[in-house]
């Protein structure tokens, strides 16, 4: 995901390409082909035809897919856990400095 939100799109062959020069694991295309058509039919990107290649591009911006994943994980460690999570969440959130808290007010009241 981050290689398509660097680029606004790219092909399967893009993303490999990038991701091999900056580790030492080579990276199968087959592999990445599995993980970005997985990710289209999940919604996370879009893919249309150009010619003969598939382009792939992000359907959420960085901070909306953080937003939402964030709320699927604190939403199943809450259904998991119950109010003993939201203690754990309350008494967290009670050491922080006081600007910090502010900020987190802000954003859970969608400031």
């Amino acid at each position: 995901m981050d290689e398509v939100w660097a680029r606004g799109e790219a092909t399967v062959r893009d993303v490999q390409e990038a991701l091999n020069r900056r580790s030492e694991k080579s990276r199968a295309y087959t592999t990445l082909l599995t993980v970005m058509t997985r990710l289209d039919g999940k919604g996370m990107l879009v893919r249309r035809r150009a010619g003969r290649l598939d382009v792939y591009a992000p359907a959420l911006s960085r901070e909306d897919y953080l937003e939402r994943r964030a709320e699927a994980e604190v939403s199943a460690v809450v259904e998991d856990f119950g109010d003993l999570a939201l203690a754990h969440f309350a008494r967290h959130v009670g050491r922080l400095d006081p600007e910090r808290r502010a900020r987190l007010r802000r954003l859970a009241e969608g400031d």
